[in-house]
């Protein structure tokens, strides 16, 4: 059976209990097995069984030695295809599994990779999402254009997109955003987010009309389906500037544990010149968390530590005393309150023949 039908068939399993689909994964670990003992060029099957092993829940370290064991075999006469498919695979398990420890040999690999005329759009895209975490937001934007050529997935373009919004080429990142929006949504997970993401462009940059055309799109949409958060509608209406739907957000869902938002919604009771509203709302929260510190003081031996209790408490006290910071801000010292900005990348899956991913 060739390497793609396998991981076809792995793919058509994932959906069943562990123990059921552990028994297809373990007959093909074992085919593969076979095939790398007779074949030991066969960087496919190598990358393969690294996954295999680890969706079986087997220590990494095994994946990471199936890797290296096909390093050690083919590091005299690998292809440029073949090194670029291993070098992006081992760098997912350097930087999934290891994180920032292992990621300076991740790059070095990457790099490696893109040296060789790497075909796989999967190593720009890692390569790509390790720059943006640094905030090397130039070089990332031009890592995932890269992707970008090489697999045309609207994911790689909305990276591409974020990445120059961060490095504040507004004017270039919208008319990115511009390009891959659609409605109504195919991808729900890139579509919604480029819509919001857009609107929210718009708006900052004074294209008030469009962006509530997509802010009027978005607050039909069912937030448990898609793939973004309500505070994060909230924040692109306050951009909007619409305080009535900010309010109708906030006590629909209900944000007083953040005090980032929390601040947003007693600017937006100001300005709707609601003050008595916050007023309530301020005595409210209050005395939930004085409520909640005084029960955990009555009963501290019931946590796992006292350190872990004292944290509670302080953290608690300090949440309360910030929210009446926020709350005098806004009624006492009169402080506009600005919207958030924040840009985050879409990350998906970068692992080549990833039986759980690979399409």
């Amino acid at each position: 059976m060739k390497l793609h039908e396998m991981v076809k068939e792995l793919q058509s399993v994932m959906s069943l209990d562990f123990d059921e689909r552990a028994i297809l994964f373990e007959k093909y670990r074992d085919i593969i097995n076979s095939e790398i003992s007779t074949n030991p060029s066969n960087i496919e099957a190598f990358c393969l069984m690294a996954m295999i092993t680890c969706e079986l829940r087997e220590d990494t370290e095994k994946s990471i030695e199936i890797l290296e064991q096909c390093y050690l075999q083919n590091q005299l006469n690998f292809s440029d295809e073949g090194f670029a498919l291993w070098a992006t695979d081992m760098a997912y398990f350097l930087l999934e599994e290891y994180g920032e420890s292992s990621e300076e040999r991740a790059v070095q690999l990457l790099s490696q990779a893109i040296n060789r005329n790497s075909n796989y759009a999967n190593t720009y895209y890692a390569y790509g999402k390790v720059c943006f975490r640094r905030k090397d937001f130039e070089k990332a934007s031009k890592l995932f254009h890269k992707a970008f050529e090489l697999s045309a997935k609207k994911s790689y373009k909305y990276c591409e997109a974020v990445s120059l919004l961060a490095h504040s080429n507004q004017n270039e990142g919208i008319t990115l955003l511009r390009s891959i929006y659609s409605y109504p949504f195919e991808n729900e997970k890139v579509d919604v987010n480029t819509a919001l993401t857009l609107g929210r462009e718009l708006a900052i940059s004074g294209s008030i009309v469009e962006a509530k055309k997509i802010a009027k799109i978005l607050l039909k949409a069912d937030y448990k389906e898609f793939d973004i958060e309500i505070d994060e509608m909230a924040d692109f209406i306050f951009i909007l500037r619409d305080y009535k739907t900010c309010i109708e957000l906030y006590d629909k869902y209900q944000f007083f544990e953040n005090t980032s938002w929390l601040k947003k919604y007693f600017y937006s009771l100001k300005r709707t010149g609601q003050t008595s509203i916050a007023e309530n709302k301020l005595k409210e929260i209050t005395e939930e968390i004085e409520k909640d510190i005084s029960e955990e003081q009555i009963n501290p031996n019931d946590w796992e530590s006292y350190e872990d209790y004292e944290y509670y408490i302080r953290s608690q006290t300090k949440r309360l005393k910030d929210i009446k910071e926020e709350y005098d801000k806004v009624f006492i010292h009169s402080v506009d309150i600005l919207p958030d900005v924040y840009y985050d990348i879409i990350y998906e899956c970068y692992y080549i023949y990833c039986p759980r991913h690979c399409l």
